[in-house]
């Protein structure tokens, strides 16, 4: 995400956080696109890259290998995604490319994604839109002016938002996954992040309250402090006069930070409307 303000665009706006206050004074805030490539060749990984980085308001991610497009899968939010039917050139008749797509279809929040498929086979269109539901298919080697025109029509394409189930978080290697709606509240210190659930409490390096709620990408998490995130839907009852609000399941109250109490205020109020 960038930050822009009278033209000037910050390229590390995490390191602030999305504050109400900012926006007050001119901040203007921009959501990148988010594109994977998938695509095992070198050399034209780095010629489609360096043509899709040129579309305005765009991120790319590389990925050489459907284990890395995997991992991808879990930490991001893709707009759009550019996959080469042949992953293993080696290995007559492979279609892994196809194999990963059949695997994105299945998550309810990528059904309808566009993918566009990469490819040099003679008659792609027999593979593009068989059952895949494809969105277009490029060809090598690529056409910088078709890439940019393809891309920029599939990011027009409506982004479907499906509430999050379950959140990923990674811990010296190994991938955990978390209930988000057992999710009570998360704790961030200087030596690590505590998320507590109805359940237990998992324990991670530390990580900023950006990457947090990035990973669990639900409107229910609400940042009410610098060091704490609540699940708005256990708040029990909140102080707005002494800035705190009471958890359920927690003998002490949280605290409200001075610089998000509107922030919390506002959120609130369109719990209370749901």
């Amino acid at each position: 995400m960038n930050v822009v303000t009278q033209g000037l665009i910050l390229t590390n706006p995490s390191r602030y956080g999305k504050y109400p206050h900012l926006e007050s004074k001119g901040f203007r805030y921009i959501q990148m696109r988010q594109i994977l490539i998938l695509e095992d060749n070198v050399n034209q990984m780095k010629i489609l890259s360096t043509i899709v980085k040129s579309i305005d308001d765009v991120q790319v991610f590389e990925a050489h290998n459907v284990a890395d497009a995997n991992s991808l899968l879990y930490s991001n939010d893709f707009d759009v995604f550019l996959i080469d039917i042949v992953l293993n050139t080696e290995k007559k008749g492979d279609l892994s490319g196809i194999e990963f797509v059949k695997y994105v279809r299945d998550m309810k929040k990528y059904e309808f994604a566009p993918i566009i498929f990469i490819t040099s086979l003679e008659d792609p269109k027999l593979c593009a839109y068989k059952d895949m539901r494809c969105f277009d298919y490029i060809e090598k080697p690529f056409s910088k002016e078709y890439v940019i025109k393809t891309i920029e029509k599939a990011l027009e394409f409506p982004k479907k938002k499906v509430e999050k189930e379950i959140a990923y978080f990674k811990k010296e290697g190994i991938l955990y996954s978390v209930r988000i709606d057992e999710v009570t509240h998360i704790i961030i210190n200087r030596t690590g992040v505590d998320i507590y659930t109805t359940k237990d409490i998992l324990k991670l390096g530390y990580q900023t309250a950006t990457d947090i709620l990035k990973q669990l990408d639900s409107k229910y998490f609400l940042l009410c402090n610098r060091s704490t995130i609540i699940n708005v839907n256990y708040i029990e009852y909140a102080d707005f006069s002494n800035r705190y609000i009471k958890v359920n399941g927690i003998k002490s109250v949280i605290e409200i930070g001075a610089i998000m109490l509107k922030n919390v205020k506002e959120r609130l109020k369109e719990k209370l409307k749901e």
